[in-house]
């Protein structure tokens, strides 16, 4: 935590940019202002962090937005998982190396990886199914209001 405050109070006064490489969703929540969502080493989402936790555009970022503890389900609630198990990469396949995982694969999917593309501005997702993603909802409550 005091590393975390420093690095951001360095940040700030010195106006610099820092690239912070990380699992944990709420180190991004509480130090990010952008981010780029990665799976099996491709990005497949990147946008400001408010729009990831409210509007995330990509399955897997909705996916890893539904895991966080606490949020999006009442005391008591199981969090959902990520069926299924991650990609070997020494060996990806052919198409979107989520499809095996993702609730909105469909034949494209197997067979073409998507390009990313800008679905809003400033928010670049890389999906084949980005049409069917728009009604994903978020977790903007997560973040206590807007980017920093």
């Amino acid at each position: 935590d005091q590393v975390m405050k420093l690095i951001n109070n360095l940040k700030r006064r010195l106006g610099m940019s820092m690239i912070l490489v990380t699992h944990d969703l709420g180190v991004v929540a509480q130090m990010c202002d952008r981010l780029a969502v990665m799976y099996a080493g491709i990005i497949v989402e990147m946008t400001d962090t408010v729009t990831a936790f409210s509007a995330p555009r990509h399955p897997y970022t909705y996916a890893l937005m539904g895991s966080i503890p606490g949020q999006g389900q009442g005391r008591g609630e199981k969090l959902e998982p990520i069926m299924g198990s991650p990609p070997d990469l020494a060996r990806l396949p052919p198409g979107c190396p989520f499809r095996p995982r993702c609730k909105f694969a469909k034949d494209v999917c197997w067979k073409e990886l998507p390009e990313i593309e800008e679905v809003r501005p400033g928010h670049f997702s890389r999906c084949h199914c980005n049409n069917e993603t728009l009604g994903l909802k978020g977790l903007v409550p997560a973040l206590g209001g807007e980017a920093r």
